[in-house]
């Protein structure tokens, strides 16, 4: 079971939203009994308000109802509750983290980060009023984030024409932070993480003769030695 909360500043428009949206797309591949999947925000200034009607509107134009929703604050609860703490912008990471007195367990994460677009914010449009652009963004981190969870991830390194090509397959996939080398060691570290735990892959490599086939098996061995092969 992967329980994972959303959470923004008043938990009315962008994390309950990704909470109704990610359990729709959840829904969609028959894998409810996979999650539990809920909301909060970082204020109490919204607390036990429904969903703001602009981002309402954009969820029932899909067919999702969100009215039994009441914005709620975060607890020091969720901390243990949760395995992933998913934010909208760094103001909310920021107050998560404080709140939590830190992140031992490398559970804050943000939402678009799984979408590739490592760093980027999704906009509280409580303020710029550009709901559909939230709501896109929104959409885009809760897919990215179901293939993430989707078990095992297939990572194909056959077309790559060098080291650096097949280190790009995985960061793309993965979605680990850029600042990580491009080396097994750097790899191992990311596999043995906390973000990863109870995670698998399946590698696909070139069998083949040649250097760069030889590296490619030591990235798979190195996912086998790590616990994360799907054999």
């Amino acid at each position: 079971m992967i329980r994972v909360l959303f959470l923004c500043w008043g938990n009315i428009c962008r994390s309950p939203s990704a909470e109704y949206l990610f359990r729709a797309l959840v829904r969609e591949e028959g894998r409810e009994d996979e999650f539990v999947i809920a909301s909060a925000g970082v204020s109490d200034e919204e607390e036990g308000h429904g969903v703001h009607p602009g981002m309402r509107r954009l969820l029932e134009a899909r067919g999702i109802d969100c009215s039994a929703h009441r914005a709620r604050q975060l607890v020091k609860a969720d901390y243990e509750d949760f395995d992933l703490l998913i934010c909208m912008d760094e103001i909310t990471i920021g107050r998560t983290r404080r709140f939590f007195g830190g992140d031992r367990e490398k559970k804050i994460r943000n939402l678009l980060d799984f979408a590739g677009r490592i760093g980027e914010e999704i906009d509280d449009p409580w303020y710029t009023r550009e709901f559909d652009r939230a709501m896109r963004e929104i959409e885009l981190g809760c897919r990215g984030l179901l293939e993430v969870l989707s078990d095992p991830m297939e990572l194909d390194l056959r077309a790559c024409a060098d080291r650096e090509a097949m280190y790009a397959v995985m960061r793309g996939k993965m979605h680990w932070q850029g600042w990580y080398g491009n080396n097994l060691d750097a790899l191992w570290d990311i596999l043995s993480s906390p973000e990863y735990e109870g995670r698998s892959f399946r590698v696909l490599v070139d069998e083949g003769d040649g250097e760069l086939a030889s590296y490619a098996r030591l990235v798979r061995e190195t996912f086998r030695e790590a616990g994360r092969l799907a054999e």
